[in-house]
């Protein structure tokens, strides 16, 4: 089952706090679409940087299909790369902020799944490239993308064994879903690029395709940059 995934990138900038500096919050957001066997893949990941704090930075996952309904609209992984990489990166928190579901043989609503971080999802980083995904198996460094896989928050299962309801990936996250970094050697804020989504349980990801930012996205960057220049002058000073 071949999937093909376009993502679109839009830049933004939110500024927070009080006083003549205010601490800049650089965000990306990257958008997937493709269609495996009549079944939808949709998704969305918005990364978010603070300026003010480059160990860290958030990225929060959400499944478009709406209504979630089988396991091939599930999404389950991201693959991303980095301008400038990183020296260490590590996964420090999953919050799904529609909780955990147990479909197995249930209709909806779904009762509540048990679980807690990681959920069974995990990274690997290699030639500045990180995969996250469901189902690590730090052993061998492979995804499973199975079980606790993302939906919508709308989603619908028949009961029974098949879609969501399937046992072997259950529990399911509901999303929004947001995934916490801890980061070191970061510079500036970097651009995220290279970014695919992995849908289903068998997924093949392809390379993004990422839009160019647009003149108002370009001057809030800069915007962005210029106030987190200003935050490390009055540090120094």
């Amino acid at each position: 089952m071949r999937k093909v995934f376009l993502a679109v990138a839009t830049a933004g900038l939110m500024a927070v706090g009080s006083g003549t500096v205010a601490a800049a919050v650089i965000t990306s957001t990257f958008t997937a679409s493709g269609v495996t066997d009549t079944f939808s893949q949709q998704g969305t990941a918005v990364f978010s940087f603070d300026m003010a704090d480059l160990s860290s930075f958030t990225v929060t996952l959400t499944d478009n299909v709406s209504p979630t309904a089988d396991i091939l609209s599930e999404l389950d992984g991201l693959t991303f790369g980095f301008s400038q990489a990183p020296a260490t990166i590590q996964l420090t928190g999953i919050t799904p902020l529609g909780g955990v579901i147990d479909c197995t043989n249930s209709t909806s609503p779904c009762p509540s799944g048990t679980g807690s971080f990681p959920y069974g999802w995990g990274t690997t980083f290699s030639g500045g490239a990180l995969s996250l995904a469901a189902g690590f198996d730090s052993g061998t460094n492979t995804f499973a993308h199975q079980p606790f896989g993302i939906v919508n928050t709308n989603y619908t299962a028949p009961g029974g064994s098949t879609g969501l309801s399937s046992a072997e990936n259950n529990p399911l996250l509901v999303g929004p879903v947001t995934f916490t970094f801890a980061i070191t050697g970061l510079q500036d804020v970097p651009q995220i690029m290279g970014v695919s989504f992995a849908f289903g349980t068998r997924p093949v990801d392809l390379p993004a395709v990422a839009a160019v930012p647009e003149p108002q996205s370009l001057a809030l960057l800069g915007a962005a940059l210029l106030a987190g220049w200003v935050l490390r002058r009055k540090r120094r000073a």
